[in-house]
């Protein structure tokens, strides 16, 4: 039997030039779980994975845009002053963060599979007890609950995917599992205006409610624990057997496994350590910068059309397209990546981002058209680079820790889609020109870029060595 090493299977980078080796490499120190993975084509199994984490995405980004749909509803309802809804969306985002933090610290030390199943159960129980609310107090402490749920779900999706994903298609995969998300916020503005019309604002919450407790029965019968998880934190030979006949269609049996880490490290002291302090920063810089963009755009792009004189439907319609882009943007860089690597792909995207930043002063008189194409490119560089970067930061951290990286990623990170939105606020407030503000945007995607550059710079964990796992 040959020795194991510490936990480093499955991060590798996806680029199939890369592939050969890297697989040579684990295949020589035990690591035969995850050469077995990548080598054989998708089985039913790692389907039902996929899809029923697609679900679970788009309902995150249904419940998670929900509130902002409702709220001229609720306000007009309830008789509100401007503004006063406002505690109800931080709320939202405080659940959100805390539980991001939190949640992939549990799954790296019990597994993703029962934080995943308690996050929906949460959000969808929490959603339920939204539509029937009374009072301001009530929603804003439903929505802090309801944060919890959405925030514990998308690190833990999100990681189990790519650790069951062959390495070949993992950018892929991931990407078109985000995509989940950006259609649950469009299917919520779709939605709106036929529910509330019919049946009420609190049959929108309602909606939000019965999808997620619906999926629970499914989740449970068919979502397995991550194969990375059992084999490298736990060291559950049969169990990972098991799984492995599942995907290659034949009897396994598993010779070796990397060595298991003792489950009383703290997965925080791992991100956090010597070894990966440097690309714990780089991923949290790059990520807040990246989502700095995405926030900005997302809650000002329309207003920021209006102001300069654009007709409001076009507006809507440039943010619409913004929406489009990346979902398209998601699924063209996850099949580049699998081609050409992801740090390639990545810098390169927020290059681009940066360039669309600046186009918005030439196309802001030209004309609906114009400005509906360079929405959807905004769309495709700049959402749809974040997501490409969330299938980069994957590949950093090793299986025990791997949820706790991506969960704190993305929850420091939104402290950056904070800080955008409040500065296009005073900004608008100051009266500068919303075609500067847009023109500003190109600084975080420069930042952004720098930064995802820096990640892979003399890595060589991340190239796939298994060696340099020792030394991290």
């Amino acid at each position: 039997m040959r020795p194991a090493v510490p936990v480093i299977a499955g991060s590798a980078d996806s680029n199939p030039d890369k592939r050969k080796s890297t697989m040579t490499s684990q295949h020589e120190v035990g690591g035969s779980y995850r050469t077995l993975v990548d080598g054989s084509p998708l089985s039913t199994l790692q389907w039902a994975v996929f899809i029923l984490c697609f679900l679970i995405m788009f309902l995150d980004g249904l419940d998670t845009v929900l509130i902002g749909f409702l709220a001229p509803y609720i306000g007009a309802e309830w008789q509100l002053a401007k503004g006063a809804l406002t505690p109800a969306f931080t709320a939202g985002v405080a659940g959100l963060m805390i539980a991001g933090c939190g949640a992939g610290i549990l799954a790296d030390r019990v597994g993703r599979r029962p934080l995943l199943l308690g996050a929906v159960a949460v959000f969808g129980l929490a959603n339920l007890a939204t539509a029937y609310c009374a009072s301001l107090e009530a929603l804003v402490a439903w929505r802090f609950v309801t944060g919890l749920g959405l925030g514990a779900a998308m690190p833990c999706a999100v990681t189990l995917v790519s650790e069951y994903a062959p390495a070949r298609r993992r950018a892929l995969v991931i990407t078109s599992m985000y995509c989940g998300y950006t259609l649950g916020g469009a299917a919520v503005g779709w939605l709106t205006p036929i529910v509330t019309q019919q049946h009420g604002w609190r049959a929108m919450f309602v909606i939000g409610a019965v999808l997620p407790l619906a999926l629970l029965p499914w989740l449970f019968w068919r979502l397995p624990e991550s194969i990375g998880f059992l084999a490298e934190r736990r060291g559950d030979r049969g169990a990972v057997a098991a799984l492995l006949s599942r995907i290659v269609g034949r009897q396994v049996e598993v010779p070796a496994l990397p060595e298991r880490q003792a489950a009383a490290v703290n997965p925080l002291s791992i991100i956090l350590s010597a070894a990966y302090r440097r690309k714990t920063a780089l991923l949290w810089l790059a990520n807040g910068a990246g989502l700095l963009m995405t926030f900005t755009l997302i809650n000002w792009l329309p207003s920021f059309l209006t102001f300069k004189g654009v007709p409001a439907p076009t507006a809507s319609l440039s943010g619409a397209s913004l929406q489009a882009g990346g979902a398209i943007g998601a699924l063209l860089i996850g099949w580049l990546m699998d081609r050409f690597g992801s740090r390639a792909v990545v810098v390169a995207t927020y290059l681009g981002a940066a360039l669309v930043s600046l186009l918005w002063i030439a196309v802001v008189d030209r004309g609906s058209a114009a400005l509906l194409l360079t929405g959807f490119l905004a769309g495709v560089l700049v959402m749809g680079g974040q997501t490409g970067f969330q299938v980069l930061a994957t590949s950093v951290y090793p299986v025990a820790a791997r949820a706790t990286g991506l969960s704190w990623m993305q929850s420091v990170g939104r402290l950056g889609g904070i800080l955008g939105i409040q500065l296009a606020g005073i900004g608008v407030a100051s009266d500068v020109d919303p075609v500067t503000l847009l023109q500003a945007l190109a600084m975080p995607a420069l930042l952004a870029a720098v930064a995802a550059a820096s990640l892979h710079a003399g890595s060589r964990l991340l190239r796939g060595d298994a060696t340099a796992a020792k030394g991290g």
